[in-house]
């Protein structure tokens, strides 16, 4: 820096901001404002969350069961995500629910404001990245509670953003080094650091053909080696977790789990309804329709990318999320290169732009848990999660508070539970023990089936007997053929209700 330089004056217009950047952070907070709003199941948080307290407290990471009565003790479990777990738990000892809503939010908030400023890179224009943030965006709704899986946005969106900038020549090799130190936290952290390698593997496969047939913009074979070295030096960081070469053995066999692809949604292919659904169909389209008509030809990776995480949405609704984030930057660059005459504006910066991004935000922050139960919300929305517990806010009115209270006050037996009840019993009654749980893989497909028929009402007798279950705590929605039939038959009890919750137990013979 000059002499000049360092002496020039301080200026406000340093914080000018373009006009034109409004466009993109209409979008991004809008999508802030949402996810700060979503309700929180109990499926997924409250079981994580013992974990990561028992490997705090014992500084062991567990490897059986534990918590289930049908399966014994000592039953293995491989809990792979024990850093992520660890990381919920220290976040929530420290800030409670509250806490970690808030950081949830805030990761998303950086994740994909990050691939914003991707897309607007690729394609010169904030107004042309608004649009595929905005799709990008609505993929992501069904992938936005707190759990582990959190902990993976941020290392994906590094790994891709490295890799591109990499791929189009605008980062130097060393910056590569960066992957196998992050992918040490990543292997710990959640199971989805196996896109790490999908994504240097695609890279560097595309980069190599791109050499190969001396496309534009090609590498230097040099060049294309850094991506071979930093895959391999990647691939062996994920070794560095407590069951080494296991870890791969644990993706592998969730990933072909029979109950969890053939039981619940997310692990199935995405249907054409809800708002993350229908934005992935849409999107398709319509990146498929500026494809046909752009002058912009993709690189062989950006094809390998987008055949490579279509096939992984189209496996898996859980999957969706990261088909959104690797589809903006190609689909702003392909926008830019359409034969249309977009409009002319002025590139007007003025610091009331500024003024009226952060008033953008305002919502956002009013809509954090520590303020958002004094938000005149549609009394709609605040049907759906619990307020003024103690517990922490915005939790789904799907969570059994006031049932596990009773349980507590009333404990023993061997209890039948809805599966998402099973999570929150394992955080706050564990010695109650549960007939299962979201730990999906840990228990036998003929005890799912078992428990599917018990929740539909059909020989739920002759199963619960064989079991030895003496009383059921069940979600009057999901199993409310199992309802009706307890209400007619001599053999159950009513013991607890709510509008959500019953409690039902065996009368003595």
């Amino acid at each position: 820096m000059s002499h000049r330089e360092q002496n020039r004056p301080f200026s406000w217009t340093w914080f000018a901001l373009p006009t034109a950047a409004l466009w993109f952070l209409v979008v991004l907070a809008s999508f802030g404002f949402y996810v700060s709003l979503v309700p929180q199941p109990p499926h997924d948080l409250w079981w994580h969350l013992k974990i990561g307290e028992l490997i705090y407290t014992t500084g062991k990471i567990p490897t059986t069961n534990l918590f289930a009565w049908t399966l014994p003790e000592d039953a293995p479990f491989f809990y792979g995500a024990w850093l992520g777990q660890w990381l919920l738990y220290g976040i929530y000892r420290w800030g409670g629910v509250a806490l970690l809503l808030f950081i949830r939010t805030a990761m998303a908030l950086v994740a994909f404001g990050l691939l914003g400023v991707e897309a607007k890179r690729r394609s010169a224009s904030w107004r042309l990245a608004a649009l595929p943030l905005t799709f990008a965006s609505l993929m992501a709704f069904n992938n936005l509670i707190v759990r582990p899986q959190i902990w993976s946005w941020l290392p994906f969106v590094f790994y891709f953003i490295l890799l591109c900038r990499y791929a189009d020549g605008a980062l130097r090799a060393r910056w590569l080094l960066l992957c196998p130190p992050l992918m040490v936290f990543w292997v710990n952290a959640h199971g989805a650091f196996i896109l790490g390698l999908v994504l240097l593997g695609i890279f560097t496969t595309g980069e190599a053909l791109r050499t190969w047939f001396k496309l534009d913009g090609a590498r230097s074979w040099r060049e294309v080696g850094w991506l071979v070295l930093v895959g391999g030096l990647t691939a062996l960081a994920t070794l560095v977790n407590p069951r080494f070469v296991g870890i791969v053995n644990y993706v592998i066999g969730l990933m072909t789990n029979p109950p969890s692809q053939q039981l619940v949604v997310e692990w199935q292919s995405p249907t054409p309804n809800g708002i993350a659904n229908m934005a992935f169909y849409i999107g398709i389209l319509v990146l498929l329709l500026v494809l046909t008509y752009t002058r912009y030809r993709p690189t062989p990776t950006e094809a390998l990318l987008l055949v490579g995480f279509l096939w992984l949405a189209w496996s898996g609704q859980r999957y969706v999320v990261w088909f959104g984030m690797t589809m903006m930057p190609l689909l702003a660059r392909a926008l830019k290169e359409l034969p249309l005459r977009w409009p002319a504006f002025a590139p007007q910066r003025n610091l009331l732009n500024l003024v009226l991004a952060v008033l953008l935000f305002i919502p956002v922050l009013l809509a954090q848990p520590w303020f958002v139960e004094t938000l005149p919300l549609p009394a709609g929305y605040w049907a759906q999660v619990w307020r003024d517990v103690p517990e922490g806010p915005l939790l789904s009115t799907l969570t059994p508070l006031k049932a596990v209270a009773y349980l507590k006050a009333h404990p023993g037996g061997h209890l039948f539970n809805a599966m998402g009840y099973g999570s929150y019993l394992i955080w706050a009654l564990p010695e109650q023990q549960v007939f299962i749980d979201p730990r999906v893989e840990l228990y036998p497909y003929a005890q799912w089936q078992d428990y599917l028929r018990i929740s539909h009402g059909t020989r739920y007798n002759e199963i619960l007997s064989a079991y030895g279950a003496d009383r059921l705590l069940i979600d009057v929605t999901e199993q409310r053929e199992l309802l009706e039939s307890l209400k007619n038959d001599p053999l159950w009890e009513q013991e607890y209700a709510d509008p959500q919750t019953q409690l039902w137990r065996r009368r003595p013979l």
